[in-house]
């Protein structure tokens, strides 16, 4: 069983990606998309000249973007995402294969994320495992999907590119969409109650306000996403529904809408999926 490490990063991001790889091993190979906004981010370190460590660029911006890029090429049999801050053990690639050996019917695999240095808990993670729905899920996060390439690739499922770091309006939430995907496309999720990944636990979407703007914006282009046209109706249901969450965060409910409004309709007024330019 292979392993794709899939590591997303832009510019001199490029820089900390040795920072990531452990010593060669047989069934892992790291796959490094990196978007060049300028000519003087192109150059490959040398820590990056590896067997293991396959680099492909690409000019332009977007997270899902990047990560669609990386997923292009990988070939491998088991697919891991990853950033250029995060940190793994060996430890953790037997772990990701142990537990798709185990459940040969698990396409997609929810893992934890382990924090460092005596930070707090990254999350407040469930301790059994359980199949993921779109009603019964944790936040998801990037570091923490795995999945069956095969399964992946049948299916057609990318990342939506109108969401994640980059987007004109919704830079965030694309593991969620990607979530949805695979679920909706009848793949067996799971959540696996084992650490994956090293990462700090500072995040700027974790000390957001649950009614901030972009969490609201999200949760129209989400519900558009999933839902379609019942997305603008959804909008002045929760307005009503949570009037006194938005009376304690002092914010107006017309606001909220209109919030809700605009993410909904970025999606069903027709944006569209970028085109990857490789360089």
């Amino acid at each position: 069983m292979i392993i794709n490490v899939l590591i997303a990063t832009i510019d001199s991001g490029l820089e900390q990606v040795e920072n990531i790889l452990l010593e060669p091993r047989p069934d892992l190979l790291y796959i490094v998309s990196h978007q060049v906004t300028g000519g003087e981010y192109r150059d490959k370190p040398p820590a990056l000249d590896r067997s293991d460590v396959v680099l492909i660029q690409m000019a332009g911006r977007g997270l899902s973007r990047n990560r669609n890029h990386a997923l292009s090429a990988a070939d491998g049999d088991i697919v891991l995402l990853a950033d250029d801050d995060a940190h793994y053990r060996q430890e953790y690639f037997d772990t990701v294969k142990k537990a798709f050996c185990d459940d040969e019917s698990m396409d997609v695999a929810c893992f934890k994320i382990a924090t460092t240095g005596g930070e707090p808990a990254y999350k407040d993670y469930a301790k059994e495992p359980y199949l993921l729905n779109d009603r019964s899920h944790h936040f998801i996060s990037s570091l923490e999907i795995a999945f069956r390439l095969d399964t992946i690739k049948k299916k057609g499922i990318v990342f939506d590119e109108r969401f994640g770091l980059g987007s004109p309006l919704v830079p965030s939430g694309e593991e969620a969409v990607f979530i949805h995907d695979c679920i909706k496309a009848g793949l067996k999720v799971k959540y696996v109650p084992e650490y994956v990944v090293e990462h700090p636990e500072k995040s700027t979407t974790k000390t957001m306000s649950s009614y901030a703007t972009a969490r609201n914006i999200f949760k129209g282009a989400y519900d558009a996403r999933r839902y379609g046209l019942l997305a603008y109706p959804a909008a002045f249901y929760d307005a009503l529904r949570y009037r006194q969450n938005l009376r304690r965060e002092n914010i107006k409910p017309q606001q909220y809408v209109r919030e809700r409004l605009k993410g909904a309709r970025y999606i069903l007024g027709g944006s569209g999926r970028g085109k990857l330019k490789d360089l």
